[in-house]
């Protein structure tokens, strides 16, 4: 029993050294308003998380969305405007901007604002600099 114990715990072992790492990062470009330009802005302006049924999915692509955010910082419509995959992208990476907290930028009054931004989802580089330089590549070509 200890032997069948040992060998299943060695083929697992090698087969996980076997297995191949892919990196994926998501690049965001802020269409309009620009960054400068914005009465709000995210929260934390860390790169958004990469959704994991795209993820586990193996799916890579890009989608540009309108997200009209009021005059409290609420994010209110999330609306897909054009994504590579057709539809695929939508409700995951409509899940990762509903998370975002909005913060007003100082010096402006509290409105309405209407956002347009693409969200490039880069998978399948061997490092996280690859994925990095292949996601900027990437969010240069046209969404369409």
């Amino acid at each position: 029993m200890l032997y069948r114990a040992s060998l299943l715990l060695i083929s697992l072992l090698s087969a996980d050294s076997f297995a191949t790492t892919l990196y994926g990062t998501v690049e965001l470009t802020h269409l309009s308003p620009t960054q400068a330009e914005s009465t709000w802005l995210r929260e934390k302006q860390v790169v958004p998380r990469y959704p994991m049924k795209l993820a586990q999915k193996g799916i890579a692509g890009c989608g540009i969305f309108k997200v009209n955010v009021d005059a409290k910082g609420t994010t209110k419509r999330i609306t897909l405007v054009n994504s590579v995959p057709k539809k695929v992208i939508e409700k995951p990476a409509a899940e990762v901007i509903k998370e975002w907290d909005w913060t007003l930028v100082e010096g402006k009054l509290p409105a309405n604002e209407e956002k347009l931004i693409r969200l490039d989802f880069c998978l399948g580089a061997s490092s996280e600099e690859e994925a990095n330089q292949r996601c900027k590549q990437q969010a240069s070509i046209a969404c369409e």
